[in-house]
């Protein structure tokens, strides 16, 4: 969870003065729900066939990521989601691997989109919450 406290550092962008704890989340402040593939499902947009979906709040903004599991069930480095796809490219340079093949842009955003919108919703929940895969 720490890689991804940092990478929400790096989507922040600059901040005014602010204390340790309005960008640097601790493990109590974020929220988790595990998500998987369902059988059939045609636009799962990610390699791996489960994670974790997580908000990670920095600089009073709220961040959401992908956290791949692999086949031994070891989580995985983030993958940070967000609306503009300019800064998804930036952020997670050089890490195509997560990503299943797409054609084009508009393929990608529709894949992501439904994940992202479960990840801000995922935000408004308490500090800590972790929930199951049918929960948002």
């Amino acid at each position: 969870m720490m890689a991804a406290a940092l990478l929400s550092v790096g989507i922040g962008g600059a901040a005014t003065a602010a204390s340790v704890n309005d960008f640097i989340p601790e493990p109590k402040d974020f929220r988790t729900q595990e998500i998987h593939r369902v059988r059939g499902e045609t636009d799962w947009p990610f390699v791996a066939e489960k994670g974790l979906l997580l908000c990670a709040p920095s600089w009073k903004n709220r961040f959401v990521y992908f956290v791949p599991e692999d086949e031994e069930g070891e989580s995985e480095y983030p993958f940070a989601l967000h609306e503009n796809m300019m800064t998804v490219a930036l952020v997670n340079l050089g890490r195509n691997s997560v990503l299943r093949p797409f054609d084009n842009f508009e393929q990608l955003v529709k894949r992501l989109s439904p994940y992202l919108a479960m990840g801000k919703r995922l935000c408004d929940q308490p500090a800590g919450a972790k929930l199951r895969d049918t929960a948002l």
